[in-house]
């Protein structure tokens, strides 16, 4: 699945917020408020410093997991290489989203979204089974890949409430993507002075998604 795919996925879901304008601190506080955070500036910063300590310490062992079970943490790292790869820059993967995940709801969802989370977890994993025709954690990668586009295109077909909890899932892990230094700085581009603003060109004309 291309990165151009999981940057439509911020201007999909209903909470992402709006390409212009876009810096750190509002993917940070969208990130929050998905989870039911009542953000304020000292918030954000104390949770700004968690996620940088956390590009340092990438990915968890999953014995040290404090909110997704071994299993829940398997699917989550499985779907972030897959909705974001490596490609000529680091992947969600590798920048270590599935642990960041695994901290916002350890130390700073509600327990509504907490439980929303284990829901949305399961219902995304017993759908990739179906889709799979077997135990999708063990499948082939080719089949993984085949049914998480499956389901990715049944989630984004129209119907508002078609597979809620994959579309939160991969909203959160394009979140934490482009609020990391390597999505933020190697996968976006930037350019201080972008010059003619050019509001529909083909996306193929530049390759990629603009910082600033």
């Amino acid at each position: 699945m291309h990165k151009s795919a999981a940057q439509e996925t911020q201007n999909q879901s209903p909470n992402a917020p709006a390409n212009q304008g876009m810096t750190r601190r509002n993917l940070l506080i969208g990130i929050m408020a998905s989870v039911g955070v009542a953000t304020t500036v000292g918030c954000v910063e104390n949770f700004d410093k968690s996620l940088a300590s956390l590009e340092l310490e990438k990915n968890s062992h999953p014995d040290n997991l404090r909110f997704y079970t071994a299993n829940e943490y398997e699917l989550l790292s499985i779907l972030t290489s897959l909705i974001i790869p490596d490609t000529d820059t680091p992947g969600a993967l590798a920048i270590g989203a599935p642990k960041m995940m695994d901290t916002l709801h350890a130390d700073w969802a509600s327990t509504e979204s907490k439980e929303k989370q284990k829901i949305a977890i399961s219902e995304i994993k017993q759908s990739l089974d179906k889709l799979a025709g077997q135990n999708f954690l063990t499948a082939p990668s080719k089949i993984q890949l085949s049914s998480l586009t499956e389901l990715d295109s049944q989630a984004f077909s129209g119907k508002k409430n078609k597979a809620w909890g994959y579309r939160s899932v991969k909203s959160l892990i394009a979140r934490f993507y482009y609020s990391s230094e390597v999505g933020a700085t190697q996968e976006l581009r930037y350019e201080l002075v972008p010059g003619r603003w050019e509001a529909c060109i083909p996306f193929e004309k530049v390759g990629r998604t603009w910082a600033a």
